[in-house]
């Protein structure tokens, strides 16, 4: 700040160039404190370059952000290269290179065609000199410059008239490395144009910590007239840490380096997964912000790369705790509500062709956003994007025109999908209107007649309204200039909208914490300082390789051509925002991320907090970063020793198995008079009373809530419904037939004729499978099972007659066929009712009309069936309630009731046959039982199934996790919560 007070002074109003946003307001407000922002302009590089295009005259039109991307797009297209969003951006970086460099397309050519001879013709390799000199061909022909191509012509255009610059001083000040633009300029305005330049670098000669950073400094050192070095001064760290912190800043990396104790000002927290390491954290910030430390003073660094901190989890955990913070991050714009919309709704439009890629996750991305289908509440219509999904997912559908169809037979025309079309058929700039309108229209529906101000959780929305009309204008611009470059199809378009980034959020604000990227901390200093995810290859981060022209063939290219591009990309290089782009490519990654680690430790005054976590929170061992113990090196064991830990699963300090001891038994009671007069009064199935005793949390889920499936009926569930109504329809046109429907080796050939028709019939309404493929194997399955069930009948000669099918009884509307069943409920006794639907009545010769007449009930199984031994023990009541409701309902003496399997290889049905009566069946010998002891077993079937409804009536709502799913275990832990 000396210099820029020094320029003050002398009547000059100097330019200072930081690195970030950040950095510019920050420096502005010290200014501002110190009187001496009057005349003194705060800048990114990005608007030195800003000031040196004005000053040039250099008035090209720009192309920059998405017109750009699809630009490139485009070009690839058309040169037969890869289009993939991550090709195109590799290219785009690298043409940015060359136009730095100057260099021109044929001298990239003859470059690349010396370094490629032997890869042949049509390679990517050979592609990219056509590339480039297409990309230049393009600009030239469309009048327009990319970002770099107007900096180098504003900076030669004041290299040959340095009166344009006037006596501007400029000033940089908080970069660590330069890239080659930045040090172009440098030379361009202290060399040639002899402004006054000053350039403030961290470094010191043969120190490890610098190492990252020679380059930088020794390529500045020739162009310098005067070079002043500052002694290393420790006043700015508080007395208390001063003697820690500067040890710290002054012997990280060094060798042979003494112990000092690291008492207060440096402490270490060991998470036993991320979520744990980010609550110790935040514990910390909590004591800081209740020691009376301000928020704006504490600083909390993160990478947010793949690998390295979740932000969302950070977010979570911070405002669980109620800590402000501040924090600017990144986001794709189909990451956003706005974006998912909008894309959605692009994807939905069928080509010119008719073809359409979209699915039914586009569709709904846009019926769900808020305002398209109504506010919520009234008359529930968002609700219709749920039955939507549910129709949809459970006949299987995917496709975004099988679910619009749907959509539209059950409500009505998607007439903004229908505008997207129309715009699509008039063109590029038609297309780019209509979606900026859908855009707006998407931003306000949910806001409209409120004039309400945004709130802090609305302003993604703002800013993912903002990018998104900026790219579609660009795309609009560049479709007016040539529609060949333009996305041509509604798909198209949402491609392109799917690489816009979102920048929402603040770097820092007053009264909050700022949580930053490690590069976003170098110009300042901060009271507390959080180094998070100290993990290996996190931080230090691991080296990338580059996408287009690798390390070695760049090598090659300087040797063979003397064209010498860039080894690495610099930690400074700007994004399109102009924020740091940190990728790390060079085959001394490592020293740029010792000189890294070095920056963030040096900037806290009072204490600094390392943290990491061992594992991550699936369990998996993380490594923590050997950076820690660089750190830990410099100071005494005691500073490992009094690491703060929190394990993995705890909660405020507790470990979870012990919170979950700890804690009274959960109160599984219902106490609500009007649920538990509606469970007394409820009319029971046999099925229901089944699951209840399987386990009362699931059937209260199932039965009770009732939430809607969103995926289709599993196989074997649609597999037993088509199999029972083809059985129905067979014999029923068998009686109708031959005046029986008990079958027989005479007519089972006519049997299996009307089988084939009725699986014709029925199939449509039961389909097996959502996928065709697996539909027309399983229904070839399905008939081999029933011939064989047929045949299996047809021997055994039964001397009873098929005489009800599908029994209906106690139903007010039956839910399958629309009416009512002709028979009531049955009583079972203490105020129990049940209703059903039986497979199947079997007569005796008395007939059903006769008062002895004697009756078999039969289920039908998809597979095993259960022996009547098991019945009490397994909870399997149906088939004895069954029999129960046949003897009240018809009248009938019921002497037997069995499980009839429909697939395996023992056909014989399982269940109870009452062995006085007579009745000679093929059966399994332990089915057979005495008289008294038959009632008997029924009685207990009975009183159990008494016992179910009578604990629904009281309330008792247990959890029986090992009974609750086929073979054990909870269906529904996220609800019961239960433990086995």
């Amino acid at each position: 700040m000396d210099a820029v007070r020094r320029h003050r002074t002398h009547g000059r109003e100097p330019l200072l160039v930081v690195p970030t946003r950040a950095d510019a307001e920050h420096y502005l407000r010290e200014l501002a404190g110190d009187g001496a922002a009057m005349g003194v302009r705060v800048e990114r590089f990005a608007g030195l370059i800003g000031e040196a295009v004005a000053r040039a005259g250099v008035g090209s039109p720009l192309l920059a952000g998405s017109a750009r991307q699809r630009t490139l797009q485009a070009l690839a297209q058309r040169a037969g290269a890869p289009s993939s969003p991550g090709f195109v951006r590799a290219l785009g970086d690298l043409f940015a290179e060359l136009q730095v460099l100057r260099v021109t397309p044929p001298r990239l050519s003859q470059a690349l065609t010396r370094l490629g001879a032997t890869d042949g013709p049509g390679t990517t390799l050979a592609r990219l000199g056509e590339l480039f000199a297409d990309y230049c061909a393009t600009l030239k022909r469309i009048r327009r410059m990319d970002a770099e191509q107007r900096a180098v012509r504003a900076l030669d255009a004041l290299r040959e008239r340095p009166a344009l610059w006037a006596d501007t001083p400029v000033l940089f000040y908080g970069f660590d490395d330069l890239t080659r633009l930045q040090l172009d300029a440098i030379e361009t305005l202290g060399s040639v144009l002899e402004a006054d330049v000053t350039v403030s670098l961290a470094y010191e000669p043969g120190r490890f910590a610098f190492a990252g950073r020679a380059a930088g400094f020794h390529a500045l050192a020739p162009l310098a007239l005067e070079h002043i070095q500052l002694h290393p001064r420790d006043e700015h760290y508080a007395p208390h840490a001063r003697a820690a912190l500067s040890h710290l800043e002054r012997s990280l990396f060094e060798p042979q380096a003494q112990r000092v104790e690291a008492d207060a000002a440096v402490r270490l927290l060991e998470g036993g997964g991320e979520r744990a390491e980010l609550e110790l954290v935040a514990g910390e910030i909590v004591a800081l912000l209740g020691a009376g430390v301000a928020a704006e003073e504490v600083a909390v660094l993160v990478r947010a790369s793949a690998g390295a901190t979740d932000l969302d989890l950070l977010e979570e955990v911070f405002a669980s705790r109620g800590i402000p913070f501040a924090l600017r991050r990144t986001r794709s714009f189909s990451d956003t509500a706005l974006g998912r919309a909008l894309i959605g709704a692009l994807r939905c439009v069928p080509a010119r062709d008719g073809s359409c890629r979209g699915e039914l996750s586009d569709l709904l991305a846009w019926l769900r956003a808020p305002g398209v289908l109504g506010p919520h509440g009234e008359d529930a219509r968002p609700s219709l994007a749920d039955r939507l999904e549910i129709a949809a997912r459970r006949a299987g559908m995917t496709g975004a025109v099988e679910a619009r169809a749907l959509w539209e037979e059950r409500n009505w025309p998607l007439e903004s999908l229908e505008r997207l079309a129309q715009a699509q058929a008039s063109g590029a700039a038609a297309l780019c209107d209509r979606a900026a309108r859908e855009l707006q229209w998407l931003f306000s529906a949910p806001r409209r007649h409120r004039a309400q101000v945004l709130t802090s959780g609305e302003l993604e929305d703002a800013h993912a309204l903002s990018a998104g009309r900026r790219a579609l204008a660009e795309l609009r611009e560049l479709a007016g200039i040539d529609a060949q470059l333009a996305p041509a199809s509604a798909m198209e378009l949402a491609d392109t909208l799917e690489q816009v980034q979102v920048i929402a959020g603040e770097h820092a604000r007053d009264g909050a914490v700022a949580v930053l990227d490690p590069l976003a901390l170098r110009a300042r200093r901060v009271r507390a300082l959080f180094v998070c995810g100290l993990q290996e290859g996190v931080f230090p981060a691991r080296a990338l390789a580059r996408p287009l022209l690798s390390e070695e063939q760049r090598r090659q290219l300087a040797e063979v051509s003397g064209l010498r591009l860039a080894a690495s990309i610099s930690d400074d290089d700007a994004s399109p925002e102009g924020e740091h782009a940190h990728a790390v490519t060079s085959e001394d990654a490592l020293a740029a991320e010792r000189y890294l680690l070095y920056a963030a430790v040096s900037r806290p005054q009072e204490v600094l907090f390392l943290s990491w976590h061992v594992a991550d929170d699936d369990g998996e061992a993380s490594s923590r970063s050997l950076f820690v113990d660089d750190v830990c090196d410099l100071f005494e064991p005691s500073l490992s020793r009094r690491r703060a830990r929190r394990p993995l699963g705890t909660s405020d300090g507790v470990p979870a198995e012990a919170a979950r001891r700890a804690r009274p038994p959960a109160e599984r009671t219902l106490r609500d008079e009007l649920l538990l007069a509606q469970l007394r009064e409820h009319i029971w199935s046999p099925s229901s009373l089944e699951r209840w005793i399987g386990c009362p949390t699931a059937w209260f889920v199932e039965r009770m809530l009732r939430p809607d499936a969103f995926d289709p009926d599993p196989e074997p569930l649609a597999r037993g419904a088509l199999a029972h109504a083809v059985l129905r329809d067979t014999l029923q046109a068998l009686r109708e037939d031959t005046g029986s429907a008990r079958l027989s080796a005479a007519n089972l050939p006519r049997a299996r004729e009307l089988l084939a028709a009725a699986l014709a019939d029925n199939e449509a309404a039961h389909p097996l499978s959502t996928v065709p493929e697996r539909r027309t194997a399983l229904l070839r399955r399905l008939r081999a099972d029933l011939q064989r069930y047929l045949a299996h009948a047809a021997a055994c000669e039964s001397p009873l007659e098929p005489y009800a099918l599908e029994l209906g009884f106690g139903f007010a509307q039956d839910d399958e066929r629309g009416e009512a069943s002709e028979l009531p409920a049955v009583d079972l006794g203490d105020g129990v009712w049940l209703r059903g639907r039986i497979d199947r009545v079997d007569v005796g010769a008395g007939g059903a009309s006769s008062p002895q007449g004697e009756a078999v009930v039969y289920d039908y199984k998809g597979g095993r069936a259960p022996a009547g031994a098991r019945w009490v023990r397994d909870g399997s009541v149906q088939v004895a309630l069954y029999m129960r409701a046949v003897e009240q309902l018809l009248g009938l003496r019921v002497v037997g009731g069995f499980y009839q399997p429909l697939t395996g290889e023992d056909l014989r049905a399982r269940g109870v046959l009452d062995g006085d009566a007579g009745l000679e069946l093929d059966c399994v010998r332990s089915d057979v039982y005495e008289h008294d002891e038959l009632r008997e077993l029924l009685a207990q079937t009975l009183a159990s199934a008494r016992e179910a409804a009578d604990e629904a009536g009281r309330g008792e709502l247990q959890a029986r996790p090992h009974t609750c799913a086929y073979g054990g275990g909870c269906l529904y832990p996220s609800i019961c919560r239960s433990e086995r």
